[in-house]
């Protein structure tokens, strides 16, 4: 159905000013004064659905706006309403999910004369091309390698328990610009996630190192 004037239609009417009709109504008046509304408080204008939260419905319009959880969002970041309605609590490099029950997560932090190092490459390779978990070969026998940030970085690896064929043992080396920093060879522990420090203290009962 058209929607019809409710206003009258004879000489000297009043009519409301434009401003304080919607912009979005009909045109209104008579024949002599023809008027078209101009406010736009009270919204006037439907929003895109890329900026309203996922299934708020907004007039005409319903959101798909997803924001991330505060654990994936790097720590002291604000975002959401204004920007500063969620803070972010995700730690550079820290894997946010826990390592899987045959694995163990290697934390590792490099330094040098105390100062953190960024970049620096931490690659893991299984010793044995034939190492075996559940039946299938361990793909980081090609070597599975992370770099760090602000000076730390995790990997997960299997527990030496979790081998079904071959010993575990993982060439751990830890290198920045061309220099080897650290190197191990050695089996991983089962407990869910060791320093890389602790794990060479165990490999060598004589290391007191960082």
């Amino acid at each position: 159905m058209t929607q019809q004037n409710s206003f009258a239609k004879f000489f000297g009417a009043q009519y409301p000013l434009e401003g304080n009709v919607s912009q979005v109504a009909p045109t209104y008046g008579d024949d002599i004064n023809i008027l078209n509304g101009t406010l736009t408080t009270g919204g006037g204008v439907v929003p895109s659905p890329n900026d309203v939260r996922l299934n708020v419905a907004v007039a005409a319009t319903v959101g798909n706006l997803v924001l991330p959880d505060v654990s994936q969002v790097l720590i002291g970041v604000t975002f959401g309403s204004n920007g500063t309605q969620f803070t972010g609590t995700l730690v550079n490099n820290v894997i946010p999910t826990p390592p899987a029950t045959d694995m163990i997560r290697l934390k590792i932090q490099v330094a040098i004369n105390g100062d953190a190092v960024d970049e620096a490459t931490v690659k893991c390779t299984l010793i044995e091309a034939n190492s075996i978990v559940n039946n299938n070969i361990d793909p980081s026998v090609t070597g599975n390698t992370v770099n760090t940030i602000d000076g730390y970085a995790e990997i997960d690896l299997y527990r030496q328990a979790a081998f079904t064929r071959g010993t575990g043992d993982y060439m751990i080396q830890v290198e920045h610009h061309g220099q080897i920093l650290a190197s191990i060879k050695t089996a991983m522990p089962d407990q869910a996630e060791i320093f890389l420090s602790e794990l060479v203290a165990l490999a060598n009962p004589t290391y007191t190192g960082g």
